[in-house]
């Protein structure tokens, strides 16, 4: 977390349900006298640590790095169940007995725990982020037009010591009084190979170009992880007890409200995704402006025109085809030390949703009166949920998960500059 994270705690109350009441006659009369009981609240909690970002459109979020690492921790109750239920204690008594309205518990409240904390270490979400990249980066054009130019070095130009040879036999061409000679043995193969390479210099300003037109531009991403859902073995809470009516939970009342079985069924779910901009940045002036786009002009021009003999030998300089093949080659070192650095990050989140839900039900298991007046159905006890909820998103340096940026070299740290990328959002 960064040091201007700060955290915050509250209270979540859950109340279960109205007053209870319990409601009995005095003897040897027709009156009542009710005994009211307040429900207990259920107190969850929530644990919130960030760095507390303002909201900003999303359109801003396209570009720039607006969040920041986030954990918040909530448990929470929920009631699945009829909250309103009825009691009949003494179902024989002639002055009508005594009864209980309200909601009754599976268990005793004490018994309700805080489910663990299922969400995953940094280490590991750090690890997935790293995963979540590797699968949905989008194809890195560093390496693309390195690979292109490694091509057009190799394929597309011959070397230069072959490119040295074609001034001079041009002039011989151009000397040549021999038409079928000339065109059969010399100018058809001369001029098919400075096309061609004409061709290939042409293309590869293009590709160049394309290259320093995207630079910094940004491409978004996603990448979801298979939700995940695993079950426990149940665990017994109680056994051979009635459900928690508070004050009257002894005595005449169990049999009243029946014998059962407590227990606790716990659910994990896991969610996990990746969301971030990727961009790349090649240094002003990558190819503009050199010797390199010079050549490739004028192999341009050479491309364009019908060459005759004497056109050929009257271009200038001759020496473009050596000039750009020997700036490829540096050219070529530099996007090669650049590719490794070349898939840069504007923002990069891992984010992690796990939820745990512990189930406390009490089921009757037909021992005890079960007399819930007025009603001839068993006592249908609501279910208890208590859920555990915790978010975390973790955030990425520019070139990837776990990295720090005192760990970055001169190179990575120029390239992050240059993006106007900052280390006070990781």
């Amino acid at each position: 977390m960064s040091e201007i994270s700060t955290t915050r705690r509250r209270e979540l109350r859950a109340k279960l349900g109205a007053s209870a009441h319990f409601l009995s006659t005095i003897p040897g009369t027709s009156d009542t006298v009710k005994i009211d009981w307040d429900v207990p609240d259920l107190i969850g909690w929530q644990v919130t640590t960030s760095e507390g970002h303002p909201f900003r459109h999303n359109q801003m979020a396209a570009k720039y790095d607006l969040g920041g690492p986030f954990t918040t921790d909530k448990v929470e109750f929920d009631i699945v169940g009829n909250t309103n239920q009825n009691i009949r204690n003494r179902p024989g008594d002639p002055q009508g007995g005594r009864f209980f309205h309200g909601m009754p518990l599976p268990c005793n409240p004490s018994n309700f725990t805080d489910p663990p904390d299922a969400s995953s270490s940094n280490s590991t979400l750090n690890q997935k982020g790293a995963t979540a990249v590797a699968r949905c980066s989008p194809v890195n054009p560093v390496a693309q037009t390195a690979t292109f130019l490694g091509e057009t070095l190799k394929d597309g130009l011959p070397a230069i010591p072959g490119i040295r040879t074609w001034e001079a036999k041009a002039l011989a061409l151009r000397n040549v009084g021999d038409e079928f000679l000339n065109v059969v043995f010399g100018w058809q193969p001369l001029i098919s190979d400075i096309k061609s390479s004409a061709k290939a210099v042409r293309h590869a300003r293009a590709v160049m170009r394309q290259f320093e037109r995207d630079s910094g531009r940004v491409v978004r991403r996603r990448f979801d992880f298979p939700l995940e859902k695993s079950h426990s073995t149940p665990v017994g809470i109680t056994s051979n007890s009635s459900p928690y009516i508070g004050p009257r939970n002894s005595g005449d009342w169990v049999s009243a409200a029946g014998i059962g079985d407590c227990k606790r069924y716990r659910t994990t779910y896991r969610k996990m995704w990746f969301s971030g901009a990727f961009t790349y940045h090649a240094p002003t002036g990558f190819t503009s402006n050199s010797t390199m786009e010079r050549a490739a002009s004028e192999a341009h021009r050479v491309f364009g025109l019908d060459l005759t003999p004497e056109t050929l030998w009257n271009l200038a300089p001759w020496s473009w085809a050596i000039d750009w093949v020997s700036n490829a080659g540096d050219v070529l070192h530099n996007l090669s030390q650049l590719t490794q650095y070349g898939l840069v990050m504007r923002y990069g989140y891992v984010m992690e949703t796990t939820i745990t839900e512990d189930t406390y039900t009490w089921r009757w298991t037909g021992t005890g009166a079960q007399t819930p007046a007025p009603f001839t159905t068993p006592l249908n006890v609501p279910d208890v949920i208590v859920r555990r909820v915790t978010k975390k998103r973790r955030g990425a340096n520019p070139f990837g998960f776990g990295l720090t940026w005192d760990g970055l070299n001169s190179t990575q740290q120029a390239i992050a500059a240059a993006l106007g990328l900052s280390h006070s959002r990781n």
